[in-house]
C-alpha cells in the first residue's frame, strides 16, 4: 500500500515542494518585503533589521537551494536519496524550532512562520512516512523513490 502511495506521489510531492520551498529565495532577493509580507514583522521588529540581514538572506539562498535541488531530483533519480535525507533533516530541525519558539520560550511574533512551518510539518511527516516505508519494504524490489 506504502509502496504504491510513494510510487505514484514523489514525483509530485519533489516537484510542488521544491517549489514552495524555493520561494524562500524571496527572502534573499526583497528581505524587507518577505521579513513584513510574509512573516508579519512589524515595524518594530523591523527597526534593527540592518543586524540580522545577512542571517535572513544566508536562510533564504540556502532554504531556496534545497528547493531548486528538490525539483531537480524529481526529474533525476540519483539525487532523490541524498536530497530527501538533507531535505527532511533541515525542515525537521525548523519544525522543532518552531515548536519550541511558540511553546517553550512563548514568542508570539513567531506565528509569523506558520507558512513555514505547515510546509515543513507536511514534509517531515512525509519523510517520516516513507522512512518507515524503506526500512519495512520489500528489499528484493527497487525503492519507489527511485522507480
Amino acid at each position: 500500500m506504502l509502496e504504491r502511495f510513494f510510487e505514484r506521489t514523489i514525483k509530485s510531492y519533489l516537484m510542488i515542494t521544491g517549489f514552495l520551498t524555493a520561494t524562500a529565495f524571496s527572502t534573499f532577493l526583497a528581505p524587507d518585503w518577505s521579513m513584513q509580507t510574509l512573516f508579519s514583522y512589524n515595524d518594530t521588529m523591523m527597526e534593527n533589521k540592518e543586524y540580522l540581514l545577512g542571517t535572513y538572506q544566508h536562510w533564504g539562498v540556502m532554504v531556496g537551494c534545497i528547493g531548486v535541488l528538490l525539483m531537480f531530483s524529481a526529474k533525476y533519480k540519483s539525487l532523490r536519496t541524498s536530497t530527501m535525507i538533507y531535505s527532511a533533516f533541515e525542515k525537521s530541525m525548523f519544525v522543532g524550532i518552531f515548536l519550541y519558539n511558540v511553546c517553550i520560550n512563548d514568542y508570539e511574533w513567531f506565528y509569523g512562520w506558520s507558512g513555514v512551518f505547515a510546509l515543513d510539518g507536511f514534509v517531515t511527516v512525509y519523510s517520516l512516512v516513507y522512512l518507515y516505508y524503506y526500512l519495512t519494504r520489500d528489499k528484493s524490489k527497487v525503492p519507489a523513490h527511485l522507480r
